[in-house]
């Protein structure tokens, strides 16, 4: 990379407000938002947007459904190819949450193409390309625009067996709940900003950002999963909420198994905080009670908007252990965090810990 490309691509982050999933509009407000929007219906529409699923996913035989998402955000990383990997790793995850398998992406670039040298822009996308390859996938063309602040994802199209797909809403009482990536992104993200991680945490993150969910996804659907979805925007509560709400159950974390990227929880502690870990707390606290204390900084990270975060599963309990098992052999730092059980629908039971 020479001089002037790395003078420019420093610049990535500097004009964003916010990067990755945290750029997202807030729960509650997205909720106003989409009151009195017209549903469409259709007996071929499997999944739409009743319970803030990952896509879309239509059926056009009795063999196939497609699935359809889109995914996009502000960089994260000043590094523009690296921006590229993890935006197309973040789009892609809809698909595999759903249970699919991608087959086709087209780029969305939004651009300030005068700001910046064109090999910048070249990396970004050749980043997103990396990653559609890897996943198995053809990237056939896109669409791009200029704009103020750069933007760049994917539109995804991805297969399913109708009768195979995961959603947020079959989660069954006494399953447990695993996740596949360690949380903590949103925070992580602002101490590497700031030059507070080691090098050591800075590669681990980056790591967990570029990692696709395609082979969590192909163990798990081993062991029988209920539900499925992602940990982005919304973070760890919001989304155990709103898998818990769609399948009529109540949910229970347990924080001392939640597993955390390194040096998080410091600077938690030390209140490096994204804003979007405040709207979260907005949009889901009123859905959230406490079993015992549970101390700030780890409130916060269960709030914090994750980027290209982990697979959430719901699966029958006593299989969860060994799936664990499983997933940890294959290099994939998962856990089984807690439980869905009857009671109130959406409400999330938070256990506190003793962290050391």
């Amino acid at each position: 990379m020479n001089e002037e490309r790395q003078t420019a691509s420093k610049l990535l982050t500097a004009n964003v407000k916010a990067g990755g999933c945290a750029a997202k509009i807030g729960a509650a407000e997205l909720a106003q938002i989409l009151t009195n929007l017209p549903l469409a219906t259709s007996p071929d529409l499997l999944t739409g947007m009743e319970h803030f699923e990952d896509a879309a996913v239509y059926r056009i035989s009795e063999e196939v459904a497609i699935i359809q998402t889109i995914d996009f955000f502000p960089p994260v990383v000043d590094d523009p190819y690296l921006y590229g990997m993890i935006s197309a790793a973040n789009a892609l995850s809809d698909v595999y949450a759903m249970g699919g398998t991608p087959i086709l992406a087209l780029n969305v670039l939004c651009f300030p193409t005068c700001d910046f040298p064109i090999d910048v822009v070249r990396d970004v996308l050749r980043g997103g390309a990396t990653q559609v390859q890897a996943a198995g996938a053809i990237l056939a063309g896109g669409h791009s625009i200029q704009s103020h602040e750069p933007i760049y994802g994917l539109s995804v199209t991805g297969v399913v067996h109708p009768s195979k797909i995961l959603t947020n809403g079959g989660a069954k009482a006494g399953d447990g709940i695993v996740i596949c990536k360690p949380l903590g992104t949103g925070v992580a993200l602002l101490g590497m900003k700031a030059n507070l991680i080691s090098k050591n945490a800075d590669d681990v993150l980056l790591k967990s950002l570029t990692t696709l969910n395609n082979k969590a996804l192909e163990i798990a659907l081993k062991y029988s999963p209920n539900a499925a979805t992602d940990v982005t925007g919304f973070g760890l509560i919001g989304h155990v909420h709103e898998m818990a709400k769609a399948s009529g159950l109540s949910a229970q974390i347990s924080v001392n198994r939640v597993p955390l990227l390194p040096e998080v929880y410091e600077l938690a502690d030390q209140g490096f905080v994204p804003a979007g870990a405040y709207g979260n707390r907005n949009s889901y606290e009123q859905f959230t009670t406490y079993i015992n204390d549970v101390d700030l900084a780890m409130m916060d990270l269960l709030f914090d908007p994750q980027t290209s975060g982990g697979l959430l599963f719901s699966i029958p309990f006593e299989k969860s252990e060994q799936l664990v098992k499983e997933l940890l052999a294959s290099d994939i730092q998962a856990a089984c965090i807690g439980n869905f059980r009857a009671g109130t629908s959406g409400i999330v039971e938070v256990a506190s810990d003793e962290r050391g």
